[in-house]
């Protein structure tokens, strides 16, 4: 893994947190967010329903699922991140069930075990949960309209989030994350991207016609963001954790192209999409930067780093 140099900021922030569980401790966000917190000494425990692939911190298989199941490592002092979900658009559409249960029915079990415990909640959230007719930058306040069971299921959670934090008092603050990549991802466009260039540089179809608009976060970044709200942030509030710089599908095509040594590479656009894709996205961020978060990694950086760590499986 990668590590993370810890600044002043990052070590005032983390020295609030003594202890922490980390839910989807498997998944790509996960896995950053374990190493920054066991690098800077916080005590871990990491859950997945498969066996978290980390020797770093107490790795125990859990169903969130199950009613009590989480509990027992909960008190007072423990920050709980919940990363756990079925975080795919398509598959949700293909089997809406499936997600509802393992992202809102599991984060509804996550809450009870907060509210019975006193443990504060990290929530990500996503930004499919926005109207994708509201204008750009998006704010916290944007309209939120999801197009897709995952949107959905995700909207939901933050309205549990709210109601949580209203009626019972419960500390729980939501990150609402638009496009996070890096080393150690297994798809999304900029894996796919890299993945075909690698089959065929000499040209790549892309979907939709290239002007699709998204939001980039390393996820190392994606890590900072999710530890500064906890730290820094209020009960209750929700957060856009983003770089706040759109950039179009071809543009991204080309960079990446352009990192991989084939720059001249003929981008065909398909003109298809999928149900439940979002078009256009990026953040207002004025909220998260006022708690003290600034992505620390550049788009050209970050992408390099994850070609190389990509190219070395």
């Amino acid at each position: 893994m990668f590590g993370f140099p810890v600044g002043v900021k990052e070590a005032r922030n983390l020295s609030q947190v003594k202890k922490a569980v980390v839910t989807g401790a498997s998944g790509l966000i996960g896995r950053a967010l374990l190493d920054l917190l066991v690098d800077t000494g916080v005590e871990v425990v990491a859950i997945d329903k498969a066996p978290a692939t980390t020797q770093r911190a107490r790795a125990l298989e859990l169903d969130l699922c199950r009613p009590n199941g989480i509990s027992a490592l909960l008190d007072a002092d423990t920050v709980l991140f919940h990363l756990a979900a079925s975080a795919d658009v398509r598959a949700s559409v293909a089997n809406p069930r499936h997600d509802y249960s393992n992202t809102l029915c599991a984060f509804f079990e996550i809450l009870e075990a907060a509210r019975a415990t006193g443990a504060r909640v990290i929530f990500p959230s996503t930004a499919s949960v926005f109207d994708p007719l509201a204008p750009l930058p998006l704010s916290e306040c944007s309209a939120k309209r999801p197009s897709s069971p995952y949107g959905a299921a995700k909207l939901a959670g933050e309205a549990y989030c709210f109601a949580y934090n209203k009626s019972y008092g419960l500390d729980v603050r939501i990150a609402r994350m638009f496009s996070v990549y890096g080393p150690g991802m297994k798809r999304l466009a900029i894996h796919d991207i890299i993945r075909k260039l690698e089959r065929t540089p000499s040209e790549i179809e892309i979907l939709g016609d290239g002007s699709q608009i998204r939001d980039y976060l390393h996820v190392r970044d994606a890590a900072r963001g999710l530890l500064t709200i906890a730290t820094r942030g209020s009960a209750g509030e929700d957060y856009n954790l983003a770089s706040g710089l759109p950039v179009t599908l071809m543009d991204l095509t080309r960079t990446i192209a352009r990192l991989m040594g084939c720059p001249d590479v003929a981008i065909v656009p398909t003109g298809e999409s999928f149900v439940g894709d979002t078009p256009r996205w990026y953040a207002a961020v004025s909220k998260i930067r006022e708690i003290g978060f600034e992505p620390a990694i550049s788009l050209d950086d970050g992408l390099r780093e994850t070609i190389d760590a990509l190219r070395s499986q």
